[in-house]
């Protein structure tokens, strides 16, 4: 009961948060509500442009999903991530000792402050239940392994259908690797050494492969259908990353800081590739000297010669093809970077442009020394960031826009919205109960804040202590895998975020490592239970039967 009112509280104080509304933000929180509308009219993504498939489409699925259920979409959100706790708790539970540990674990995890920091309509609202839910399905494949058939096949729906959510949702879920890899890897050695080999994973582990396949081929189905092109996003397509990498393999005179393209290298290549200098009147012109506008903060060049940053070349390039009438469909516009790739690495490898880099078909930027130095001046600083729980807040900023343009915020997210000083007559006083709510949020939300913060720093003390304990044989092994393959991803979170922010473009704030939070608290529990468990128990493994579920 008490556990059921804490739900409840949490769910009535971020009820009264409202959703902040950059209604100009084309690439970001007014795409996802515009492909949802256009789901919504049965349209799929609608018209193909630059935007279509620029980013994953699950998260506007959500929001139409949502707007179908007429939940709120915060609501709907925290519901979401309320199902990746309770299941992950119930995946561990078999682990446990005590009722008090899965009960505290829950707490903790639906308590965590982080997860009612996010007011905006950004992906990470749901890319992070999703994280609980792929992890709740990646260890039921071990403490559920001796389960009937039946509660197998329902962890392994429940895997796959996550697994594919979470891949449609983002596209640099690269992190989640190495906590994956170890806690696959330890369901097969450990249904190996138990005697029956891996026949027990294989009917979660076939169920999971086959509804990840379905998810993810139903939404490459409707690009095809829709857009000639059998392909989730863009950014993933091997004809995009070929003529992002070929585009940064020469080597300028002088090297400008974040510009991985620089003007100098462009006009190097206009004559040099047929394809590319069909862009050269759009990235010289009024688009080029747009987007170099953007960052010129960051580059420190005036937006007049047309020095764009990496953060920003990107959107820079796939306006231009657009604009050069490559792009009517998703099909055509492949093939034009496909062309431009091949005659620019061409050119590149008979050294028709000068001095060039290898071939690398990435949008990472080769590396150079001022990274190097970069890193070592921002490492710490940026992992005390993301351990400190840093920049939490339960209030609200304001919102962007014109009435006109937050109309569409208001209608699908079925919210009160936060106040915009370009629509003043959409402005509604908050009543003390709200002001009282948010208030309180805050408070708990700093106290909460503290105790993750005690709870990751002590636990990676808890877990050194654990390892030795493994290794002497007298921790509990699963829980200590666990413990590391949370931490393990939440670093790897911290890492791909922080190599952004050091080669690219600003990338430090808790949007950005969202779903790493619940993975240092779940880490830093994990860890001490394990310890905790062997204190009181002795050496207990999950081979142990008491432990495992049969049901």
């Amino acid at each position: 009961m008490a556990l059921f009112a804490l739900i409840t509280l949490k769910l009535l104080l971020v009820a009264a948060q409202p959703v902040v509304a950059h209604a100009n933000a084309s690439f970001d929180d007014r795409l996802f509500l515009a492909l949802a509308e256009q789901i919504l009219k049965g349209h799929w993504l609608g018209p193909y442009s630059q935007f279509t498939l620029m980013k994953g489409p699950m998260y506007s699925l959500f929001i139409a999903g949502a707007y179908l259920a007429r939940i709120p979409l915060p609501i709907a959100q925290h519901l979401l991530y309320l199902s990746g706790c309770a299941l992950l708790v119930a995946a561990l539970r078999p682990c446990l000792s005590a009722n008090w540990q899965a009960t505290v674990l829950f707490i903790l995890l639906w308590w965590q402050p982080m997860s009612y920091v996010e007011l905006d309509v950004v992906r990470q609202n749901i890319y992070t239940p999703l994280t609980l839910l792929v992890f709740a399905g990646l260890c039921a494949l071990e403490t559920r392994r001796r389960a009937r058939v039946r509660i197998r096949v329902l962890w392994g729906v429940l895997l796959g259908v996550s697994a594919g959510a979470f891949y449609l949702t983002r596209e640099e879920g690269i992190w989640i690797v190495p906590g994956a890899g170890l806690l696959i890897a330890a369901a097969f050695w450990n249904s190996w050494r138990a005697g029956p080999g891996i026949r027990p994973l294989l009917v979660p582990l076939g169920t999971a492969m086959t509804c990840a396949a379905a998810v993810v081929s139903t939404v490459c189905a409707l690009n095809y259908h829709y857009y000639n092109w059998f392909g989730t996003v863009e950014f993933r397509a091997a004809e995009f990353l070929s003529a992002y990498g070929a585009l940064q393999r020469p080597i300028p005179s002088t090297e400008i800081g974040y510009v991985p393209v620089t003007r100098e290298v462009r006009e190097k290549l206009y004559p040099l590739s047929p394809a590319f200098a069909e862009l050269e009147s759009s990235l010289e012109g009024t688009i080029g000297q747009e987007w170099a506008n953007l960052c010129r903060d960051l580059t420190g060049r005036p937006g007049e010669e047309r020095e764009i940053a990496g953060g920003w070349f990107m959107w820079a390039m796939r306006d231009a093809v657009v604009e050069s009438g490559h792009a009517h469909t998703a099909r055509e516009a492949l093939d034009f970077y496909k062309q431009i790739a091949t005659e620019v690495n061409r050119a590149c490898d008979e050294g028709r442009a000068g001095a060039a880099r290898r071939r690398s078909d990435s949008m990472m930027p080769p590396w150079r020394p001022e990274f190097t130095d970069r890193l070592l001046k921002t490492w710490r600083s940026y992992l005390k960031y993301f351990f400190m729980f840093c920049d939490f807040s339960a209030f609200p900023t304001e919102s962007w826009g014109s009435a006109d343009l937050l109309a569409l915020f208001r209608d699908i997210t079925h919210s009160p919205l936060a106040p915009s000083a370009g629509a003043p007559e959409l402005r509604i006083a908050q009543s003390r109960l709200i002001q009282w709510r948010l208030a309180s949020l805050e408070v708990v939300g700093r106290g909460a804040r503290w105790i993750c913060v005690i709870l990751t720093l002590s636990g990676l003390i808890a877990w050194l202590y654990a390892a030795t304990g493994v290794i002497w044989g007298g921790t509990n092994v699963y829980l200590f895998l666990v413990a590391t393959a949370a931490l393990g991803s939440a670093l790897a979170v911290a890492t791909v975020n922080m190599l952004v922010h050091v080669l690219s473009f600003p990338n430090q704030n808790p949007t950005v490592l969202h779903e790493g939070y619940p993975l240092l608290v779940l880490s830093g529990m994990t860890a001490w239970i394990a310890i905790f468990n062997h204190a009181r128990h002795g050496v207990h493994t999950l081979h142990d039967n008491s432990i495992v579920d049969h049901h």
